[in-house]
């Protein structure tokens, strides 16, 4: 490139002329640039290097780095995607000139670390015969700019000893001797490993005898690795006195601490963080701790993570919920294993009694440890979970939800166990039955639970509260727990909220379904019928609003919409019902289109009828779908036995002469006046193939008229209508018509639980339709006098419902709070215990207000369901029965006796830990 090219170029663009003039190795230009404001830190996005930092790992690039040293290049930043400081790169070039340069820098470390090895240690690995020469020419700079010739990596492994054990060569030696005569080499890592190998492969190398009582915190990671914490201890005490009662850097002290917490030594953690502890709590900064959590909880460390949970000030919740801890034990969890031997386990309960734990956080795959308790079969772990509030409806990144492989009867246990009382008699006023709803409160409505930093719109303000309880629905093992008081409750409670909405719907679509049928069969095509425009703006009005619906359901969920075969025929309807009110066609047209709009409105009518949640009208429904469903399938299948049934018939029994035969006997009937009999005759003759299909579809249902078909023209005849009798209106009528029978007997025994889920079906409809998007939200807050914001919500931010209580000796009436029941875990046991007394002591229970529907329409339905209630005192005076029982008093005796010897073990370690001090100490 030209210098004027240059010149140009450092004007417009300095930061391109940078990396130019280097390329070419034009000096000059480089300090132009550097002139005209170029940056030497700016990195590039088609390198993984800045200017900086290429001249510091290219070779005779000695003056460029002085060039950049002098306009600012920063010594103490690592490159973000290789982790190399430019002391490393300026070590790997091989040029002592460039070391050199870069060592002149008053800002430089020298034993700054890359993958926990410092620039000497890199020399040292890569030093072979072809390069050792300049290899030692660099080795012998570090050094003289006091680099730590025994700065090990992280398995404590040293840099001579790195040189040594590789054999026995000349420059080796050379290499050895020169560091052996000029600087105090510790040849004695690792159980003397250097020292072996210099007297297998050098022998006769004389080893100086230095004083290495001074104490590095390479010494004292080494003691922490391979040492005992008796040993550690007292080298960290020397290292303190050496450094003026010092304690080593806050980065080193992190790096010891992980050490100490990896390799399980508590005293040695202690001691780290000795004098920074005040009234039990750390007062440093909490970094210190990032990561050690989770190294306890990878390894099972108990003790480890009490202390560092008790340790851990109580406003550092984010440093708590950094990993997603509960996790990571779940998934080393022995399912085979005892529970009360299980260290893991044991950290579960730990961590689970830290109120500052998120409970359902969530990994990379978007998994919580629900999800994987779920998917390994840890009963004893979901059980822990289940009892602290974990979330049974997270969803993961491939949609999988806990709750639909959860097995159904641990569910029901867990259920159980979420209705309790307030220990008063049954028969008092104030009794209460409570119902908790912890477990299907979405995280982004718990205490600790940490916002994304950036997550993109999604068109819904909340978060979906019904998805848990509609995959219990699709289930067919968790289908029949929809009748447990806490999903009872949960819908009756959505129901109550939502059903100003769907009576509303319901009012107008049958306003417009009945003014338009009456539009279309007395009015539609007369100019003088009574009431035509009464019934035409009435349907009219029906028909913008229907519109007005479907766009909106359109625009919130296209791909769901689509997919709707329901959607389909109500789009369907508006085209026709449109086009019937903004014109009026002609007679046979009018005719046709008339009856496919009357016959689309009534099957709509019909289905949105069947939604009510009346036990009758929506069984009734699911069988009509059911039975319609079934008898379309078999068709199917069967439809190849009637067409071939339809075929033949059209082949034996169509007029053997042709068209003439078959009109002379037409003409002749229509001469004696029988043009009916004549059309009758023909349709039973099987004459065309639209003829046979119909004929053959309606003697499938029994009605054959067997005296007008001519059975004479072919003796075939008789034997294949024989066959169509048995195979035909025999078998397969009677096979269709028997599976008719099956589902309807099915749908009947089950008419409870298929009555609830399609009130689930339903309410997930209109919750979802009625969940809106960011610009269609701005028209419904102006309209927030008729419904809340948030008169969706069971679990709002505001104000989340945790719990209701029940007053049966009140006619039912509900009772809601944002409070939910404290519970007592025990972790050995794996019972609950509700604390109502200390509860009521506080006072908390008077918070709670009356429940009713905040909708102005219908303020007023504020009651249990009586089946629900009756439901729930069931499992309280099971319960009781249980309590009683020799069954529960033998479990827990049991449970009793382990954990007496379980206690016993603890304290006979107790004991020989006292022993082993008091032994020492003496």
């Amino acid at each position: 490139m030209s210098s004027q090219k240059f010149m140009h170029l450092s004007l417009t663009s300095p930061q391109l002329a940078l990396a130019a003039s280097f390329d070419a190795n034009d000096l000059s230009e480089f300090n132009r640039s550097l002139r005209n404001g170029a940056n030497v830190n700016l990195r590039d996005r088609d390198s993984r290097y800045t200017v900086f930092e290429l001249a510091c790992k290219t070779p005779g690039k000695k003056q460029f780095i002085r060039a950049c040293l002098n306009h600012g290049a920063v010594l103490s930043e690592k490159n973000p995607e290789t982790s190399e400081y430019p002391i490393h790169l300026a070590a790997l070039s091989f040029d002592s000139e460039n070391l050199s340069e870069l060592l002149s820098a008053p800002r430089i470390q020298v034993d700054q670390k890359y993958e926990d090895r410092t620039a000497l240690y890199l020399l040292f690995e890569q030093i072979d015969s072809d390069n050792w020469k300049h290899v030692f020419e660099c080795v012998k700079l570090l050094l003289k700019y006091d680099a730590n010739i025994n700065a090990t990596d992280e398995n404590s492994v040293s840099p001579i000893a790195l040189l040594v054990t590789a054999g026995y060569d000349d420059w080796r030696k050379e290499i050895l001797e020169y560091c052996l005569q000029n600087y105090s080499v510790n040849v004695d890592y690792r159980r003397q490993q250097a020292r072996k190998a210099i007297v297998k492969n050098f022998p006769g190398t004389d080893i100086p005898i230095y004083d290495m009582e001074k104490v590095t915190v390479d010494v004292l990671r080494n003691k922490l690795s391979a040492g005992t914490e008796d040993e550690f201890l007292a080298a960290y005490e020397k290292y303190c006195q050496q450094n003026n009662s010092h304690v080593p850097r806050e980065e080193d002290r992190a790096e010891l601490l992980s050490v100490a917490v990896y390799r399980a030594k508590l005293t040695a953690a202690q001691k780290l963080v000795d004098g920074q502890i005040v009234e039990g709590k750390f007062t440093g900064k909490p970094e210190l701790f990032s990561g050690l959590l989770a190294k306890c909880c990878n390894r099972g460390n108990v003790q480890m993570l009490e202390w560092l949970l008790k340790i851990i000030p109580d406003d550092a919740g984010a440093l708590i919920n950094e990993d997603p801890l509960l996790s990571l034990l779940v998934k080393q969890i022995d399912v085979y294993k005892d529970k009360n031997k299980c260290p893991y386990f044991r950290s579960m309960g730990i961590l689970l009694n830290d109120p500052r734990l998120e409970v359902d956080k969530i990994d990379a795959k978007k998994c919580t440890a629900m999800h994987y308790a779920v998917k390994y079969k840890i009963d004893h772990a979901q059980e822990l979970l289940l009892a602290k509030g974990a979330y049974i409806g997270g969803e993961n990144m491939f949609g999988d939800l806990p709750i639909s492989e959860m097995d159904s009867f641990l569910l029901e246990k867990h259920l159980d166990s979420c209705v309790t009382n307030n220990d008063r008699k049954p028969g008092d006023e104030d009794y209460e039955v409570r119902i908790s709803f912890a477990n299907f409160i979405p995280p982004a409505h718990k205490p600790n639970y940490a916002k994304p930093e950036q997550v993109p719109f999604n068109g819904l303000p909340y978060e979906d509260e019904m998805r848990p309880i509609v995959r219990m629905a699709q289930s067919s093992s968790t289908k029949r727990l929809l009748r447990h008081p806490v999903i009872s409750s949960i819908l009756l409670l959505k129901w109550l909220k939502l059903i100003c909405f769907f009576y509303i719907n319901l009012v107008i679509c049958t306003i417009f379904f009945v003014s338009f049928t009456a539009y279309v069969v007395f009015c539609y095509g007369q100019e003088d019928a009574p009431f035509k425009l009464f019934f035409y703006f009435l349907s009219f009005a029906g028909w913008i609003y229907l519109v007005a619906r479907e766009l909106i359901q359109f625009l919130l969920n296209m791909r769901v919409y689509v997919r709707s075969i329901e959607n389909g025929m109500e789009v369907l309807l508006i085209l026709a019902s449109g086009a019937v009110l903004m014109r009026e066609f002609g007679d046979e047209t009018r005719r046709v289109a008339s009856a496919c709009v009357i016959l689309l409105s009534a099957l709509e009518f019909t289905l949105l009828v069947g939604t009510l949640p009346v036990l009758s009208i929506s069984t009734h429904m699911v069988m009509l779908k059911t039975v319609s469903k079934n008898f379309l399938k078999c068709l199917v299948l069967y439809s190849i036995i009637l067409l071939a049934f339809a075929f033949s018939f059209y082949t034996l029994f169509r007029a053997n002469g042709g068209n003439g035969e078959a009109g002379e006997a037409t003409t002749d009937k229509t001469a004696a006046g029988q043009d009916g009999d004549g059309d009758d005759d023909q349709f039973n003759q099987f004459g065309e193939v639209p003829l046979a299909l119909m004929k053959t579809a309606v003697m499938l249902t029994g009605e054959f008229e067997a005296a007008n078909i001519k059975f004479q023209q072919s003796s075939l005849s008789y034997f294949v209508f024989a066959l169509f009798l048995f195979f035909v209106s025999i078998v397969l009528f009677n096979l269709m018509n028997g599976l008719a029978v099956s589902d309807t007997t099915t749908i009947k025994a089950e008419s409870e639980i298929i009555g609830i889920t399609q009130k689930v079906f339903l309410i997930n409809k209109y919750e979802n339709a009625l969940k809106t998007s960011k610009p269609i939200r701005c028209i419904t807050e102006r309209m927030a006098w008729l419904f809340p914001s948030n008169s969706l919500q069971l679990f709002s931010n505001n104000q989340p419902l945790k719990y209701i209580a029940v007053k049966p000796n009140q006619s039912n009436a509900i009772m809601v709070s944002s409070l939910v029941p404290r519970y007592a875990q025990d972790v050995e046991m794996g019972e609950l215990v509700v604390q109502d007394k200390k509860l009521e002591v506080e006072g908390l229970l008077e918070r709670n207000t009356k429940y009713g529907t905040e909708c102005c329409i219908m303020p007023c339905l504020n009651n249990m369901d009586g089946k629900i209630v009756k439901y729930a005192l069931e499992i309280l005076h099971s319960r009781h029965e249980h309590v009683g029982s020799t069954e529960y008093r033998m479990s827990r005796m049991e449970q009793n006796i382990e954990r007496m010897a379980q206690e016993q073990i603890e304290m006979k370690k107790l004991l020989q830990t006292l022993a082993t001090s008091l032994h020492a100490k003496a």
